[in-house]
């Protein structure tokens, strides 16, 4: 059985952080990836500003750089009847592919020595920080175990391990779906928009290569509402969200589409950001609103923090005790009152009615505007990228 000091579930922005962080620390890390380098994620592949610091501290701006990410200066959002609001973000986002991004943190996070174990499923964690833990995966199809005196869950918004794990969420009903696909349409300029229809959102944004990415998340019952009106299929789904919304029809009129990719059960009910003695992060321990844009930012955050943390116990200067009240108390501070606003902002943007007068509003009264950016996001780590 191979030890490690700490062992990461999830190869994402949230896992590769946690690891590079670790490793940056000296302690020897595993981290398991179930998909192999390079892979599509369901995800809006928009890096908001507050990333820039948060990947300087991972070594990896310069690599980033060196793929051409889209610089992304303003956001547009729309109602079905036309409405709309524009703003100047508060400082320079990227739009970037997840193929991109994923590999690129774990390949930093190799090259500082962790051991990377791509197509590598967790499938049970045992034990505790006193003891240890013992890690059960699969790779192809042989099982292997290990050992890590610690383990951090980052494994992504909903899979089998939270079932193994006895999560509660697991077993709620949750009733959004999202889908992704790279078009090739008409250009988007430095811009990020959300083009909202009864159910559900819309966003557009272009990435490295020239494309754009286009993800939407919509409420089950508006699949359904679909299927009533004879609508059987994705892309006859899409037909319908277009119908919804001018904006959405006319840019969808004159792009050629790619293959979608599709998840549901998203959830956004409450996750405890501890089970047992593993630290959960990323969206493991809480997903906020896309429509927020800081998703990615927030992994990358929430992954430093859980191994900054793990590191200090790791190092003796924290017990079991201290480092699940310490990150749990600094995990509150900086993520809880962000998924409750970005929770409250999404009800808004599901519902016709109430987003068209509020955005007329954000537009007749700029600081409310400005108040929802700034709790929605950690602009005190904001710069732009060097």
């Amino acid at each position: 059985m191979t030890h490690f000091d700490a062992a990461i579930v999830g190869g994402g922005p949230a896992g590769c952080s946690a690891a590079i962080t670790l490793a940056q620390c000296g302690a020897r890390v595993v981290l398991f990836e179930a998909k192999t380098y390079p892979h599509h994620k369901v995800c809006g592949e928009f890096l908001s500003p507050e990333c820039a610091a948060l990947l300087d501290l991972l070594g990896l701006t310069s690599t980033l750089r060196s793929l051409a990410p889209v610089m992304i200066e303003t956001a547009c959002i729309t109602a079905p009847g036309g409405t709309a609001w524009e703003t100047r973000l508060p400082g320079v986002a990227w739009g970037l592919s997840r193929r991109a991004l994923d590999a690129a943190l774990a390949q930093r996070a190799s090259m500082l020595g962790v051991d990377v174990r791509q197509a590598t499923t967790v499938t049970a964690i045992h034990g505790n920080l006193h003891t240890g833990f013992g890690i059960e995966a699969r790779a192809s199809s042989r099982q292997e175990q290990f050992f890590a005196r610690t383990v951090i869950a980052a494994h992504g918004k909903r899979s089998a391990l939270d079932r193994a794990l006895n999560r509660r969420f697991f077993d709620q009903p949750q009733p959004f779906v999202a889908l992704k696909a790279h078009f090739r349409g008409p250009h988007l300029p430095g811009r990020i928009e959300l083009h909202t229809f009864p159910g559900g959102y819309c966003g557009m944004s272009e990435i490295e290569d020239g494309s754009v990415n286009v993800c939407l998340l919509a409420r089950e019952a508006a699949f359904r509402n679909a299927r009533r009106s004879g609508h059987t299929n994705v892309d006859a789904f899409i037909q319908w969200m277009q119908s919804q919304n001018p904006r959405l029809r006319r840019w969808f009129s004159q792009a050629s589409p790619g293959h979608w990719l599709s998840i549901a059960q998203i959830p956004f009910s409450h996750k405890p950001q501890i089970e047992g003695d593993i630290l959960m992060a990323g969206d493991a321990a809480g997903l906020i609103a896309p429509l927020a844009g800081d998703g990615i930012a927030m992994a990358l955050r929430g992954g430093q923090l859980a191994a900054s943390h793990m590191a200090r116990f790791l190092a003796g200067e924290y017990n079991s005790h201290e480092l699940k009240r310490h990150y749990l108390a600094d995990w509150k501070r900086e993520f809880a009152a962000r998924l409750r606003l970005g929770r409250a902002l999404q009800a808004v943007m599901l519902r016709p009615y109430l987003l068209s007068p509020g955005l007329r509003l954000l537009t007749v009264f700029p600081p409310i505007a400005d108040y929802l950016v700034r709790h929605t996001r950690d602009l005190q780590s904001l710069r732009s990228p060097s």
